[in-house]
């Protein structure tokens, strides 16, 4: 969807036709699941909270003031309340991602399936160790192409603080993966 027609909808919405509100879920539903399953580390409270966003985004949408883009707007509801399921959570155990949920079109080129699908549970294992936040920026600057400055506006974080910590991400992630090289190498 171009910018100029999510921002009609929008201000239709905003001034009562709520029956194009769908079109705006339609064109965001994927990247926010996504982004959401990559916080709270399983499908089913991933649905229940991207259900909850676009809820919260519908009855919200009015303060929504076109400083950012929609799509950051979003993104700042969806962290916002993937964190309160975190908190709520309080996940004991480490959930790996299931393979069904990875796309990646370079990924396909790779002609050796079974390590292929080695190096993806190995690399979403060690993602879904990191915190919430270091996930949530990770995931966010990597595949869904959030700039440093949407990130620095989503989470509250500055925007130095933003690159220092995808820095230090992935050189956590260079370490943990060369550690569970032992058992998927």
């Amino acid at each position: 969807m171009k910018k100029e027609e999510e921002l009609y909808i929008i201000e239709q919405v905003k001034k009562g036709d709520s029956s194009l509100f769908p079109r705006l879920v339609e064109c965001h539903s994927a990247r926010i699941l996504s982004i959401v399953r990559g916080v709270v580390g399983n499908k089913e409270d991933a649905e229940e909270v991207a259900q909850d966003v676009f809820v919260k985004a519908f009855f919200s949408l009015s303060g929504f003031r076109c400083e950012s883009s929609f799509s950051t707007w979003l993104f700042k509801i969806a962290y916002n309340m993937s964190v309160s399921k975190v908190r709520i959570k309080k996940r004991d155990v480490v959930s790996c991602y299931d393979m069904a949920s990875v796309e990646d079109s370079s990924v396909a080129e790779i002609e050796d399936k079974g390590r292929k699908e080695e190096m993806f549970r190995a690399l979403y294992c060690v993602i879904d160790q990191l915190d919430t936040n270091d996930r949530f920026v990770l995931l966010s600057f990597y595949n869904h192409n959030k700039s440093i400055k949407e990130i620095s506006q989503i989470t509250g974080m500055s925007e130095s603080n933003v690159k220092v910590r995808l820095h230090r991400i992935k050189k956590r992630l260079a370490v943990m993966l060369d550690n569970n090289k032992l058992c998927y190498g």
